[in-house]
């Protein structure tokens, strides 16, 4: 299973912006995820998870797409 580490490294005009690593067999992967500032860390911490698992399943989708498309050898 991967590890996930999120860190806040911006606040601007509400807006909060999150570093998200994750350490896989495959490697490490860092992106940034932004989200509305909801009020309390729980609450941030839970947006930056939800938008980060909507990451994790548009990226999925796209690569079982991308390789149905491929011609197979």
């Amino acid at each position: 299973m991967a590890k996930l580490e999120i860190t806040k490294i911006e606040e601007a005009a509400g807006r909060l912006l999150f570093n998200v690593r994750v350490y896989a067999a495959e490697g490490r992967f860092e992106f940034p995820i932004g989200i509305q500032h909801l009020g309390s860390p729980a609450q941030d911490e839970a947006a930056v998870l939800r938008s980060t698992l909507g990451f994790a399943d548009e990226l999925a989708a796209s690569v079982r797409q991308r390789q149905k498309a491929e011609p197979r050898p």
